[in-house]
């Protein structure tokens, strides 16, 4: 049983690892792949910020016209779809110079970086701007109408005033902001599928965990099926061999003991007489081995019915009598009530119990309580008799159930493997367990009732 659990124990941690490992894969891919998506936007980013970088540089260099078409070239710019907003601000400034798009969503406190947040992917970046001429401005007004006097408004004044608007500032900040939805939406999805897989190949360790132990089970069921038929074999060929031994050993050993009875009869002298009823009693003796043998050797093939267990520990009870009353032992069975009743073949269930109690009578001290009790737990029943003896040593208990093994001095060793062998038949367990406070617990477990 120890090594079942075992068994089992170690194959669940090396699915559990197996587990592990996949979900550890599964989450460096994730995370992989959330990086490849967010690299993907911040190029982007990169990208609409070096054209508007662009757009910008072209104002200061190509004048008023291009300046002019800038705000516009930014608002097209957000309308593309993917941009949300951008700005340019002044450094030290708290409002932007120019703008375009959802400029509430922008953090324009944010120093130069990218930074994703609940709003998308915001990319700032910081430039400088060379300071245009001093007389650019004048040119333009030492044309013709600056001359007649008539041209002031062709004249450089608003245009001055139009570039230093932004001519006269040369540190800016640069602030992008791209919808992340799409890209959220993407990761959210890896992660799903990531998930599902790691399930998915956590559910199909379990489902080849299970086959597996399904399948070694299914293989030492094989390996019990063959030991138990090479078993059923040997025990008919056994059985085959004790009834020609029985018939050959019982014949003349009933002629003396006939005989023998005879002479015990007939008036003798008393140390005739004790020699006499000595082989009696190994002619008894003999008999009673070689029925055990028999029963032993015969193949059990059990016919289930339901067996009265209280009639049987009565029946028991009287049987018993002379030895129970040599020990002044009692066998209570109060929990055995009447009606209760097992699924078993009721002559083999009545030896396996015989055999039991029997031996729980030779080990109790004088005087004591022989108890017999039947516990329930869903419908399987547990067989027990119990007693106050000295118990059996550890190192002996895993030979208690094998033929010929025998602690009491002429047992024949063949009591408890019959039992065991009757459990076997009913698909029972025949097992011992010390008792608390002292004494021994036969049992048989698995019983149907």
């Amino acid at each position: 049983m120890r090594t079942r659990i075992g068994r089992y124990l170690g194959s669940a941690a090396v699915a559990l690892l197996a587990w592990g490992l996949l979900g550890a894969w599964q989450w460096h891919e994730y995370v992989r792949e959330r990086h490849l998506v967010r690299q993907t936007v911040a190029r982007q980013a990169d990208s609409v910020m070096s054209a508007v970088m662009s757009g910008i540089r072209s104002h200061r260099w190509m004048g008023p016209f291009v300046r002019d078409q800038l705000p516009g070239m930014l608002e097209e710019l957000v309308k593309s779809g993917d941009t949300l907003a951008v700005a340019l601000v002044p450094i030290d400034a708290e409002h932007p110079a120019m703008s375009a798009g959802a400029v509430d969503r922008l953090d324009l406190a944010a120093g130069p970086g990218r930074f994703w947040g609940d709003e998308g992917f915001q990319l700032v970046t910081e430039f400088r701007l060379d300071p245009l001429a001093g007389g650019s401005g004048s040119r333009g007004g030492s044309g013709a109408g600056w001359r007649s006097g008539r041209g002031r408004g062709l004249s450089g004044s608003p245009r001055v005033e139009e570039e230093d608007t932004l001519g006269s500032v040369t540190a800016f900040e640069a602030i992008l902001l791209l919808d992340g939805t799409a890209a959220d939406s993407q990761i959210a999805r890896a992660a799903w599928n990531r998930t599902a897989l790691a399930l998915c190949g956590g559910l199909l360790l379990m489902c080849v965990l299970i086959a597996w132990n399904v399948r070694l089970r299914f293989i030492q069921a094989i390996g019990k099926a063959a030991i138990l038929e090479a078993e059923a074999r040997h025990l008919r060929d056994l059985s085959q061999a004790a009834a020609g031994l029985a018939h050959e050993t019982r014949n003349p050993l009933s002629l003396i003991r006939g005989w023998t009875r005879r002479l015990a009869d007939s008036p003798l002298p008393v140390r005739e007489q004790q020699q006499v009823q000595a082989v009696l009693e190994e002619c008894d003796r003999v008999t009673a081995r070689i029925n055990q043998f028999l029963a032993f050797a015969r193949p059990c093939q059990p016919r289930l019915e339901s067996a009265d267990a209280d009639k049987l520990v009565d029946e028991l009870n009287v049987l018993l009598e002379p030895d129970l009353e040599a020990k002044n032992l009692t066998i209570c069975h109060d929990n055995v009530t009447q009606g209760t009743t097992l699924l078993a073949d009721r002559e083999m269930l009545r030896q396996a119990l015989f055999n039991l109690v029997q031996n729980a009578v030779e080990f109790a001290p004088a005087g004591s309580i022989v108890e017999i009790a039947v516990c329930r737990e869903n419908g399987i029943a547990r067989l027990e008799v119990l007693d106050r003896g000295p118990g059996v040593p550890e190192d002996q208990v895993k030979s208690l159930f094998t033929p010929y093994f025998t602690t009491r001095p002429g047992g024949t060793g063949l009591g408890l493997a019959i039992v065991r062998q009757i459990a076997a038949a009913h698909g029972w367990q025949a097992a011992y367990a010390s008792r608390v406070g002292g004494g021994a617990v036969f049992y048989l477990s698995g019983i149907h009732g």
